[in-house]
């Protein structure tokens, strides 16, 4: 969005980082998923990843002994994870809590901003209000899974 002019940038939430596997996967039993515990195991990556999930790809790739093949969006990545073709590394805003998976914490302190613009000369205020209630909701529900 920074290359769109005249928006304002209303900040809701930042997006965790969670790994999405089988849920009878043993990753799936952890609390928290790290580097070293993909070890061994098949990571799908790519799919229109932001910049900031493609540098920590990357450095999994080149931290710890890892398979990888490129996924072409996050539909053919859930279809790969329910092949038992590998895991991803994907963030919580994506996550539709359908159940058919599991979403695990993956360690890592880099996120992705999540917001919503507005036109910078918007003055409506049913506008101004619904990004009032939205800001709220996200920031009264910190433990909210995003």
């Amino acid at each position: 969005m920074k290359r769109v002019p005249d928006v304002v940038e209303h900040h809701l939430f930042d997006s965790r980082f969670y790994l999405i596997s089988e849920k009878d996967d043993p990753l799936a039993q952890q609390e928290k998923v790290t580097t070293p515990d993909l070890t061994g195991r098949t990571l799908m990556v790519g799919g229109g990843s932001p910049p900031v999930l493609r540098a920590l790809q990357q450095t999994i790739i080149q931290e710890i002994q890892v398979s990888y093949f490129n996924s072409y969006d996050h539909d053919t990545t859930l279809t790969n994870v329910a092949a038992h073709r590998g895991v991803c590394i994907a963030p919580g805003f994506l996550n539709d809590h359908c159940g058919a998976f599991a979403w695990t914490p993956f360690d890592t302190e880099k996120n992705i901003p999540c917001a919503l613009y507005t036109h910078k000369g918007e003055s409506r205020k049913h506008v101004q209000e619904f990004v009032d209630i939205i800001q709220k909701i996200y920031r009264d529900n910190p433990d909210f899974p995003v």
